[in-house]
């Protein structure tokens, strides 16, 4: 997609309203302070909504969980420092071991004068007509088998060996589709549902770490601290304090 340039975010959203028409794909636009001023109707409908006003105004604390919420808070920051996310291969689980695939695209929305004023996102489901296509053929088995096996130990060998392909071949895969390593995967898996379990629930640490696949304590909160940026126990109170407690 080119630049995306609009006097106001306003323009933009007058500039999109053909998304209404296409199946199957969730758009937004928001804010700088990361309120909605635009959705869809696939999406607002997603989220409960009858009609936009539902969605306008709101922020993504107040449709979405904690976890998955700060994820795309921290999506928006990178966004809105002008960087672009484009076609993140991504499944969404749902209450068990499966889930749906989606190709997730952000790009910032600038005014005449260069400024960013705001966000444009747009996820698309990949329904079964295009699940065919060589990203969800290639990588659908080693992403399941981790989303099912996390919590154990999977070396890249054993991950291999269950998709019935060679390492080298799982790793082209990887790099090719994700611009990741399987082990980056594995861990990113790891830590995404670990951070969820420290949010939804009161488990020590120590418990959070084991069950989430890592060693122990000190491996699982360096790694927590590199990826998010803080303490696995200041995730939890910071998430703690949003949530009133």
């Amino acid at each position: 997609m080119t630049k995306l340039v609009f006097d106001s975010l306003q323009g933009a959203e007058r500039s999109f309203a053909m998304l209404d028409l296409i199946p199957d794909t969730h758009a937004w636009i928001k804010d700088r302070q990361g309120r909605f001023v635009y959705g869809n109707r696939l999406f607002f409908e997603r989220f409960g909504y009858s009609s936009l006003q539902g969605l306008l105004g709101k922020c993504d604390f107040d449709i979405a969980p904690a976890h998955l919420a700060e994820k795309y808070v921290a999506d928006d920051a990178f966004v809105l420092e002008g960087g672009v996310v484009t076609d993140r291969l991504e499944l969404i689980l749902r209450g068990d071991t499966s889930g749906d695939w989606f190709l997730t695209s952000k790009w910032p929305i600038h005014d005449s004068r260069d400024a960013v004023i705001g966000s444009f996102g747009i996820s698309r489901h990949l329904n079964r007509t295009e699940s065919t296509a060589i990203p969800y053929r290639e990588l659908r088995a080693p992403i399941d088998y981790i989303c099912r096996h996390f919590a154990g130990d999977i070396s890249v060998e054993s991950l291999a060996s269950a998709c019935n392909i060679s390492v080298s071949a799982l790793e082209r895969r990887f790099r090719r589709h994700l611009k990741k390593t399987p082990h980056q995967y594995i861990n990113e898996v790891r830590l995404d549902n670990a951070r969820q379990m420290l949010l939804e629930t009161e488990k020590p640490i120590g418990t959070v770490a084991v069950e989430t696949g890592f060693a122990d304590h000190s491996h699982f909160s360096r790694a927590f601290s590199r990826h998010f940026g803080v303490t696995p126990r200041r995730a939890r109170q910071l998430s703690q304090q949003h949530q009133g407690k």
